[in-house]
């Protein structure tokens, strides 16, 4: 006979593990999920989250229906239908052992914004930011601004901040209508390039954004892709906060949020998680969004990876390719900020491996030679950025007829004492962005000592000499870190630094 006390704890056990699978068996979705969200349109759309394993799942967009069944670990997926861009506010409810409702959901254009902090820096410390955040009131621009906490500053963190340095903790937000309460913080590349987009598709347009300052590339891309690129690997691999791999500057930084922990004997520092570390912001940033519609990316990145150019040109293309697989929705457009001029660093080698970069399918390059400020790592002028970026978009993505870069090199080609170029984006002509003389070409013989140039524009071509060098065999233009360069096309687009070779 069982007694009356047990049979109490018994019938307490029973109810408290009834309630306990009640809770495990609820529909969930990840929070890129949420009210006022933008759906991409022209494509299937993903809808995926967590159940209870074996539970069945439905999804309602409009008139569409699709059920799946959630697998073992209680995850499930579903691909809806292709949808047109439509400024009507419509549902999703998802229908479970519970159900929830998505209120106010538009069809139209989602970007991908990302990168450290000059993709980071917000519109009200921009250039011009103050006016746009006054005419923020636009309903078919939608925000979600991923934000960091703690944020990569120059303090050592509390024991509550190292614990939410976590990829399951760290990144959070949700879906906003834009208005001067939500643009003021928001990315101001990121929001001038969608305002662009909206005035000129004239659909909704939604802005995911989840830049990190200091953010080095390498935290952005999966461990998994890392560890299996001979090349990335050894970035993973010992103690990363002394891994010379790594740029100086997110060591330390990292090293001082962390140093509570890190100077106490019985903390392992390979247990230690910052997003500054390999991997790290591609498990908060990446993984939990993907594969969520996007119709592209924009990136500005590369103030923490300029110290090992030679080892971006790896990165870079790891970072693109490893986001196309999460995505798997082909070579989506990758659309990229090649860094400004600067005095304070070296960023030339560095600006030459973004160029290189063009080679990867489907990328596009916005040149900022001529908007850095020389003695600022965040220069305020985001607009023109923004707008640049806008345009390669507009030509390369939408179809629109315009010029969308400045003049790009094409070849070279040794005449005597004189190196003649050709260039592509230059069919309206060359202009100098002071209407001066061409500055900003140096040439070299075979033993590469790098002399002034006198550049000539010749139709569409240049033709560059120095009285310095004879039989020149190498050019370059714009190399230095705060150059002295003028080139542009008629479109007033500025060319970008390169350095080549006679072949």
């Amino acid at each position: 006979m069982i007694r009356p006390s047990l049979l109490i704890r018994l019938l307490i056990f029973s109810i408290a593990t009834y309630q306990t699978s009640e809770a495990l068996s609820e529909v969930a979705l990840p929070s890129i999920f949420s009210d006022h969200m933008v759906l991409q349109r022209d494509q299937p759309i993903p809808v995926w989250g967590t159940a209870s394993a074996g539970e069945k799942v439905s999804v309602t967009l409009g008139n569409e229906t699709r059920s799946t069944i959630a697998d073992q670990n209680g995850r499930w997926r579903v691909r809806l239908d292709p949808k047109s861009a439509s400024d009507k506010p419509v549902s999703m409810i998802l229908v479970g052992s519970n159900s929830m409702t998505i209120k106010d959901i538009l069809i139209g254009e989602v970007w991908l914004c990302s990168g450290q902090s000059n993709m980071h820096w917000p519109l009200k410390q921009a250039t011009q930011g103050a006016e746009s955040i006054a005419k923020a009131n636009l309903p078919n621009l939608r925000l979600i601004n991923m934000r960091g906490n703690p944020y990569g500053n120059g303090r050592e963190y509390s024991d509550i901040e190292i614990a939410n340095c976590t990829p399951e903790k760290y990144l959070t937000g949700k879906w906003a209508v834009s208005s001067p309460q939500s643009a003021t913080d928001f990315s101001a590349v990121a929001m001038f390039f969608g305002l662009e987009l909206l005035e000129k598709q004239k659909v909704p347009i939604g802005l995911i954004h989840n830049a990190i300052g200091g953010t080095p590339t390498e935290a952005w891309i999966s461990r998994k892709s890392l560890i299996a690129n001979p090349i990335l690997k050894p970035l993973t691999e010992n103690n990363w906060f002394k891994n010379e791999l790594v740029h100086g500057f997110c060591r330390d930084r990292a090293s001082l949020n962390l140093n509570r922990k890190l100077i106490d004997p019985k903390v392992d520092p390979a247990s230690l998680q910052h997003p500054y570390q390999p991997g790290f912001m591609y498990e908060s940033g990446i993984a939990p969004i993907a594969p969520y519609g996007i119709r592209g990316v924009i990136w500005y990145q590369g103030e923490s990876n300029a110290h090992n150019p030679a080892l971006h040109d790896q990165l870079f293309q790891e970072l693109v390719a490893d986001w196309r697989s999460a995505w798997n929705q082909g070579d989506f457009p990758f659309l990229y900020v090649q860094l400004p001029n600067i005095a304070t660093a070296n960023w030339a080698e560095f600006r030459e491996s973004q160029r290189r970069a063009l080679k990867i399918p489907n990328t596009g390059m916005a040149v900022t030679i001529d908007i850095g400020e020389p003695a600022d790592v965040h220069p305020p002028e985001k607009r023109e950025v923004g707008h640049r970026l806008a345009l390669i978009a507009r030509a390369k993505v939408y179809g629109e007829k315009i010029e969308y870069s400045g003049p790009t090199f094409q070849s070279i080609e040794a005449e005597g004492d004189s190196l003649r170029l050709r260039f592509v984006h230059c069919s309206g002509g060359f202009k100098t962005s002071d209407n001066k003389d061409l500055t900003g070409f140096e040439v070299a013989g075979k033993d590469r000592i790098f002399m002034p140039a006198t550049a000539i524009i010749k139709g569409s071509e240049i033709l560059v000499t120095s009285v310095s060098v004879v039989k020149p065999v190498e050019v370059r233009y714009g190399y230095a870190s705060n150059p002295e360069c003028n080139l542009r096309n008629l479109a007033n687009l500025p060319a970008s630094p390169f350095i080549e070779k006679v072949k």
